[in-house]
C-alpha cells in the first residue's frame, strides 16, 4: 500500500493539483456581495445591501482559508487532522469504496481502502463532495441506506 498518514512536507508533488475542497465559502460571500450591491444601486435597500457587503468583505478577508482537500492526478490529499502538519495520501487504485454520511452533528465523507482502512473526513456539502469525489473516484461510489 502506498497510502499512508505523513507530514505536509513530505508529499510528493511534482505538478499542481487539479482541484480542491476548501472550508471557506468564497463563492457565496462574492455572490452575497454583489447582492449588497445591486441592493445599493437599485435603492432597495441601503442598510441591508451595505451590512451584506459589510459582512462578506470581512469574512473573505478574514476568515482562514482551510483547504480539506486536494486531488492530483493519481492521489488525493485529506488535510482533516488536529495537527495541520500532518496529511493523508491515498491513492485512487488504492480506494474500495468511498460515501457520504449525513450526521445529527456532522457530516462525514469515509473513503475505504482496499487493505479495510477506513479514512473520515468531516464534511459539510452533500453535493460539493459527491461531485468532486465522483469526478475522480466515479466508479467507486457506496450505496448506503439509511
Amino acid at each position: 500500500m502506498k497510502s499512508k498518514e505523513l507530514k505536509v512536507y513530505n508529499i510528493p508533488i511534482n505538478e499542481r493539483f487539479l482541484d480542491s475542497i476548501d472550508a471557506k465559502p468564497a463563492g457565496m460571500l462574492v455572490l452575497m456581495m454583489l447582492i449588497g450591491m445591486a441592493l445599493i444601486v437599485l435603492r432597495w435597500g441601503m442598510v441591508f445591501g451595505i451590512s451584506l457587503i459589510a459582512f462578506s468583505s470581512v469574512c473573505l478577508l478574514f476568515m482562514p482559508q482551510d483547504v480539506l482537500m486536494y486531488f492530483y492526478n493519481d492521489f488525493l490529499i485529506l488535510y482533516n487532522k488536529a495537527n495541520r502538519e500532518n496529511c493523508v495520501l491515498i491513492y485512487y487504485d488504492e480506494v474500495a469504496s468511498w460515501y457520504y454520511s449525513w450526521g445529527a452533528s456532522a457530516d462525514y465523507l469515509y473513503i475505504e481502502l482496499v487493505d479495510g482502512m477506513v479514512e473520515k473526513i468531516e464534511a459539510f456539502s452533500k453535493t460539493l463532495f459527491e461531485a468532486k469525489m465522483r469526478t475522480y473516484m466515479k466508479d467507486k461510489q457506496k450505496k448506503v441506506l439509511k
